[in-house]
């Protein structure tokens, strides 16, 4: 079952790229905006996919 798209004032949830179960609706970003994003306070990681793990610094 996919996740219900969010309504404005609802935190947005970021997913790791390609990761199958959630169909993407607006497409990909780049790594840098990911890092951008997840710094919001209304931008929050998927907790199954862990988005952040494959962010951290280079």
């Amino acid at each position: 079952m996919e996740d219900a798209p969010k309504r404005s004032g609802d935190t947005a949830l970021l997913h790791r790229g390609g990761r199958g179960l959630y169909s993407a609706q607006f497409g990909f970003i780049s790594r840098e905006d990911a890092i951008i994003a997840l710094a919001e306070p209304d931008i929050e990681p998927c907790q199954t996919c862990n988005p952040q793990t494959g962010l951290q610094p280079q």
